[in-house]
């Protein structure tokens, strides 16, 4: 119970630290993207010893070349003959540290809301994700990431997911 309380402050938090004059938002760095992976789900690989194929959504700002915060959804895929169906809306703090011109290490971590479907028997709550990958900008604006999360006890079941994804940056360079 202290988790579901605890669980909105991050998004609360994040949201409360972005500029409100007109000059930040027109000079905040923004960015989407999307990716594919595979997920693995700790307890359902014992039983069914399955992979299965994921996706996400997200969205960012960038305060700088250094930091951020990120909105993601995914899908963290369907176990056991789509028995099993787990998705996630996830909030983050996110680090990006650089390790030449182009490459960044992305470090990442904050709380997660899921949606677990069993045989049509839903739950729903939330926990802590954190995760960390490269980042390959090809320019300004365009990039390609590879990174592994975890989504901890999803239901009982820490679920790794390891994604590559694009995304494309908004703002000014």
């Amino acid at each position: 119970m202290r988790m579901k309380k605890l669980g909105w402050l991050l998004p609360l938090l994040l949201l409360s630290s972005m500029p409100t004059s007109a000059e930040g938002i027109k000079n905040l760095n923004t960015y989407i993207g999307a990716g594919a992976g595979i997920t693995k789900d700790h307890t359902l690989s014992k039983l069914y010893n399955e992979t299965v194929t994921s996706g996400k959504l997200f969205a960012g700002v960038a305060y700088n070349a250094y930091s951020g915060i990120e909105a993601s959804y995914v899908s963290l895929g369907s176990f056991a003959n789509n028995q099993v169906k787990e998705n996630a809306l996830a909030f983050d703090v996110v680090a990006f540290v650089p390790l030449t011109d182009s490459i960044r290490l992305i470090v990442k971590g904050g709380v997660y809301y899921y949606k677990l479907d069993v045989s049509s028997v839903v739950t729903r709550d939330n926990d802590v994700t954190y995760g960390f990958g490269l980042k390959y900008n090809f320019n300004y604006r365009s990039a390609l990431r590879s990174e592994w999360e975890r989504y901890r006890n999803l239901g009982g079941s820490d679920v790794d997911m390891f994604s590559i994804s694009y995304s494309y940056r908004f703002g000014r360079h």
